[in-house]
């Protein structure tokens, strides 16, 4: 199996395409989730399959669906502030909000190429990344993107940004690169590992983690000079050599934030890592039975802290105070777009 194949395989991100209609109903969120950005303890946003994205004011227990104006499908947002966002996806797929995504227009970041991950660190200066090596910047709030395209094949998977100066992005076989220059170029680190990369966050330019394949949670408290790993398995593997014991003990992980003293990573089959002592250790909440046939894809965090998981089927696990909140998944949705 080569390896493209076996990322989609693992990520089941590109869906197939389907005939656009109508906003979906407002009682439930049914799409698969892959995004989502919270710009405060109750404002926040969730983006997934066929341009899906939904808005909640009150911390998750109502979402208002907006209009993407595109069927395809978004793989990530961020909001810097509760009005300016960008979401990214298929094909290229990129749009903006200045107004809390009332309204969505589309940016062009002269690019096909899917696109995976979105940060920025303010309203004009962000990253995207994606597949074949691609990395656009832009320094205008995406009115323009340059790419910065990488001189060999490999899918970027996530980026983070701490300020304009020090980003890093993860992806496939382990690569893990840093840039001090805004992101007009690029260092190589050493991640220790040969599998794929799917998240990355640092909270500050020297404490940072991603995740990956087989439950790898990888920390760094040197900007990336070294890496150690916290969780997972480091030795390789084919995807015909993983049972489903071993996929169910070391579920491969697709995002991971820290603020503060509290931390998060998801991934397949619904699983949860929390960390409570600032990243230094992390622990396996345990699940009701029934996720184990979903995934969840991403997962969004402010300081206090708030935020939520999103993942298939619409799933949507709220954080409040700290506290995974396992008993109140969110499924509502608070009115139609006309």
């Amino acid at each position: 199996m080569c390896r493209r194949l076996a990322f989609v395989v693992l990520l089941p991100w590109f869906a197939s395409a389907r005939v656009w209609a109508a906003p979906p109903a407002p009682d439930r969120i049914a799409d698969n989730l892959y995004g989502t950005s919270f710009a405060s303890d109750h404002d926040g946003w969730v983006v997934g399959a066929f341009g899906t994205i939904y808005r909640t004011r009150d911390a998750g227990r109502t979402w208002r669906p907006q209009v993407s104006h595109t069927q395809e499908s978004l793989f990530s947002v961020d909001f810097v502030d509760t009005d300016h966002g960008w979401a990214v996806g298929r094909s290229g797929t990129i749009l903006h909000t200045d107004d809390g995504g009332e309204t969505w227009a589309a940016q062009s970041g002269h690019t096909e190429q899917h696109l995976f991950r979105v940060d920025f660190v303010d309203p004009v200066f962000g990253i995207a990344v994606g597949d074949w090596g691609t990395i656009l910047i832009t320094t205008d709030g995406g009115a323009t993107w340059e790419p910065r395209p990488l001189q060999h094949d490999v899918i970027l998977n996530g980026v983070s940004l701490v300020g304009r100066d020090h980003a890093w992005v993860v992806g496939e076989a382990g690569t893990i690169l840093q840039s001090t220059d805004a992101g007009r170029t690029w260092t190589e680190q050493h991640s220790g590992v040969d599998k794929s990369l799917f998240g990355v966050f640092f909270a500050d330019e020297h404490r940072g983690w991603t995740v990956g394949i087989d439950g790898l949670i990888l920390f760094t408290d040197d900007g990336g000079a070294t890496w150690q790993v916290q969780n997972g398995s480091t030795e390789a593997g084919g995807l015909e050599q993983v049972g489903f014991a071993q996929a169910f003990d070391q579920p491969s992980l697709y995002s991971v934030a820290v603020r503060g003293d509290d931390g998060y990573a998801v991934g397949e089959i619904g699983a949860i890592f929390t960390s409570g002592n600032g990243g230094r250790t992390w622990k396996r909440v345990a699940t009701p039975p029934n996720w184990s046939v979903g995934w969840l894809r991403d997962v969004s965090i402010v300081a206090g802290t708030h935020g939520a998981m999103v993942g298939a089927g619409g799933k949507r696990v709220m954080i409040a105070d700290g506290q995974v909140d396992l008993s109140r998944e969110s499924t509502h949705a608070a009115e139609t777009v006309h």
